[in-house]
């Protein structure tokens, strides 16, 4: 049982690290839409959505580092002792080497999201001058 239950924290671990990238890279694009079209609909869309992702994108980090201290200490036993006796150790680590960098690059994206959004905010914040 014991087995399972840390195969199911590596996979949720694995996954919450792409939840990261694929959250921050796809608010990110809606930014940027946001920004394109100059319109109020899609700039009050970003605005409404971006507290809800920060919720999804906030858990799965919180997740990450949870799920992976549980994982340090199995790893020896569950994953190294594996990957040693089937000669997959490069994989292994080319794996974990590609997902760390996953999750720095949707770090990277989720601080110039947030930096995009306060200046929308902002935009939306001040009242614009009517046109004459």
């Amino acid at each position: 049982m014991l087995g399972v239950l840390v195969m199911l924290n590596n996979y949720f671990h694995d996954f919450a690290t792409a939840l990261v990238v694929v959250c921050t890279y796809g608010m990110l694009l809606m930014v940027r839409y946001a920004e394109k079209s100059g319109g109020e609909d899609s700039r009050q869309m970003v605005l409404a959505l971006y507290p809800k992702m920060v919720h999804v994108t906030g858990g799965s980090v919180a997740f990450v580092f949870v799920a992976g201290i549980v994982r340090s200490f199995t790893y020896k036993e569950f994953e190294w002792h594996d990957a040693t006796a089937t000669g997959q150790v490069a994989a292994l680590m080319i794996k974990h080497v590609i997902l760390f960098l996953l999750f720095a690059y949707g770090i990277y994206l989720w601080i110039r999201v947030h930096r995009k959004v306060k200046v929308l905010r902002k935009e939306s914040a001040s009242p614009s001058l009517p046109s004459s």
